[in-house]
C-alpha cells in the first residue's frame, strides 16, 4: 500500500483482488442462474386439484372412496383429520347438537363455479364410525 492509499483509507489488498473477487462473484451468479434455469420443472399438483377436476358428484364420491380406504370403521380420528386439513378442509368438532366432526370447503372447478365439499366424521370417542361425504354447486 502506497502512503496516497493509506491517507485516503484505501484497502489493505494487492492489486487485482477487487477484479478477481468480482470474476468469482459473477461466475458464482451465473452456476445458480444455469442451475435454476436447467432445473425449472412444472409445478406438482396439489392433492386438491384431483378433486376439483371431477366436478361437484365426482369431488365427493372419490373423496370418499379415498377417506374410506384408508380410514376404516374403528380406526382413529386423528390421521382422517390430519389428512383432511391437509387438503385444505377446516374442520370442527363435536358439539352437544353434533355428534361428530363436521369439515368443509369451498372452492372452484376449472369452469368457475363455486364448489363447496363437505366430509361429516361420526366418531365415538376418538374412533371413526363412519364418512359420509358430500358436495353442492353454487354458480
Amino acid at each position: 500500500m502506497t502512503e496516497a492509499e493509506a491517507s485516503a483509507g484505501g484497502l489493505p489488498v494487492q492489486r487485482g483482488t477487487m477484479l478477481r473477487a468480482g470474476l468469482l462473484g459473477g461466475a458464482i451468479l451465473a452456476v445458480v442462474a444455469a442451475g435454476a434455469w436447467l432445473g425449472e420443472r412444472e409445478e406438482v399438483a396439489s392433492p386438491l386439484e384431483r378433486f376439483q377436476r371431477l366436478g361437484p358428484a365426482g369431488a365427493a364420491a372419490a373423496l370418499k372412496a379415498e377417506l374410506a380406504q384408508n380410514f376404516p370403521p374403528g380406526t382413529p380420528v386423528t390421521p382422517l383429520l390430519q389428512r383432511l386439513q391437509g387438503l385444505g378442509l377446516a374442520c370442527n368438532p363435536p358439539t352437544a347438537e353434533r355428534a361428530g366432526w363436521d369439515c368443509g370447503l369451498a372452492f372452484r372447478t376449472e369452469g368457475q363455479r363455486s364448489v363447496l365439499l363437505r366430509a361429516s366424521i361420526a366418531v365415538a370417542g376418538d374412533r371413526i364410525l363412519g364418512i359420509e361425504t358430500a358436495a353442492e354447486s353454487r354458480n
